[in-house]
């Protein structure tokens, strides 16, 4: 088949560009960055630069395949100008426009739990405008919205509060690698090793390994269908303080503990770090989701088999970036 995956080489995109590859498809690759064309042909795949702005490259570089991965690039939510919902908008409308002009007939869309309801989780709700916006394409284009969980890879944005580093220091850097929900997260390396957000301690998380989602998208990708579903993507559920523990083990900290703090105590920080009011507002709302799971409920109602990598297998990885 002739697919094209959107996210350059990203955490999803990588390893999904890989198993496509292996398994014998003509994979093209969307990258931005020119610098990526290298590395993306080393992968035995095709390199195709240019902006997701632009839809007449999206629709030249959909023409003739058999079916393609959309995705949404993280925003840069420090900048102040900003409008993710007008810019997901934008970004969703050049996908339809792309699609129907091109002709493709199945789609593969990235979207993340929380999407089956239109307002209350805070800077995600953009999933919902952008699953309808493709689901008003002709009938005939058949498309998965696969809606992953927590990302295991979030966590990252844990690193440098492990190691002792201060608020700011560590976070404002890691805040922009946050793909969907983000960890609003502060680890203070003390002796006492904490995780402090305003979910965390005894609430249960589904967690999910890129690696898993590229599996089920290269499934959703190589098997033909009709129609419209949706497929939620998780590996593990895990309450936030055995997460802690998994990963305090493996960078020899066993006593790390995820501390619960207040949506006001959350909003307060975020604000001392520069953000937006009204996106600081929004991450405080998906956190305070998290923690009374209304984030989750469509995903319990669907529960999928879940997926072959672990925390502990993440953990691994955890600690090798942690001792760099």
């Amino acid at each position: 088949m002739k697919i094209v995956v959107t996210g350059s080489l990203g955490n999803i995109s990588k390893p999904l560009t890989k198993e496509l590859v292996q398994k014998g498809h003509a994979v093209t690759v969307i990258s931005s960055k020119a610098e990526k064309r290298k590395e993306i042909e080393a992968l035995g795949a095709t390199a195709a630069i240019g902006s997701l702005e632009d839809a007449d490259f999206l629709s030249a570089t959909f023409t003739g395949s058999d079916a393609v991965y959309c995705m949404l690039p993280p925003f840069d939510f420090f900048n102040p100008k900003l409008d993710f919902m007008a810019e997901a908008r934008k970004l969703a409308n050049n996908y339809a426009k792309a699609i129907q002009s091109s002709g493709v007939k199945q789609v593969v869309h990235l979207s993340s739990v929380g999407a089956h309801v239109e307002k209350g989780n805070g800077a995600i709700d953009f999933h919902f405008m952008v699953e309808h916006i493709l689901r008003e394409l002709p009938s005939d284009v058949a498309i998965t919205h696969i809606r992953p969980v927590a990302f295991q890879n979030n966590l990252y944005a844990f690193t440098d509060f492990v190691k002792g580093k201060g608020f700011l220091e560590g976070f404002i850097g890691k805040i922009l690698t946050l793909q969907h929900y983000g960890l609003i997260s502060l680890i203070k390396g003390n002796k006492k090793g904490i995780i402090l957000s305003n979910y965390g301690a005894k609430d249960i998380i589904p967690w999910v390994s890129p690696k898993d989602i590229a599996s089920a998208i290269t499934e959703e990708l190589v098997t033909p269908f009709v129609g419209r579903k949706v497929r939620y993507i998780a590996s593990e559920e895990l309450t936030c303080n055995e997460v802690a523990g998994i990963l305090g083990t493996a960078v020899e900290k066993p006593y790390l503990k995820w501390v619960m703090t207040t949506d006001k105590q959350m909003l307060s920080a975020l604000k001392g770090m520069g953000l937006p009011l009204n996106l600081a507002q929004s991450l405080v709302d998906m956190n305070a989701s998290m923690h009374t799971a209304k984030l989750f409920e469509d995903y319990y109602k669907n529960k999928p088999t879940l997926g072959k990598v672990k925390m502990k297998d993440f953990a691994k990885e955890f600690a090798t970036a942690y001792n760099q």
